[in-house]
């Protein structure tokens, strides 16, 4: 598939989308991957950052491999 049908294709995936909610997080994917935007962080962002790294410094975190053994567990139910 050449560059001009991958542009055609993706253009009229995107004229299909109707969600404004899917449109904005592609547009955030699309702006974060251009070489020359800068990524801003808004102020809910910020908070859940913050809660996280509270959360870390209390001990409150589990490791990779206990929430992977979690997450097969729960996707047993």
């Amino acid at each position: 598939m050449s560059t001009a049908d991958l542009k055609i294709d993706l253009i009229s995936q995107i004229t299909s989308i109707t969600d404004k909610v899917r449109l904005k997080e592609l547009m955030q994917i699309l702006k974060f991957e251009s070489e020359s935007a800068i990524y801003v962080t808004n102020n809910n962002e910020k908070k859940a950052v913050s809660v996280a790294r509270n959360q870390i410094k209390n001990g409150e975190s589990i490791t990779h491999k206990d929430f992977q053994k979690n997450l097969q567990e729960w996707l047993k139910k």
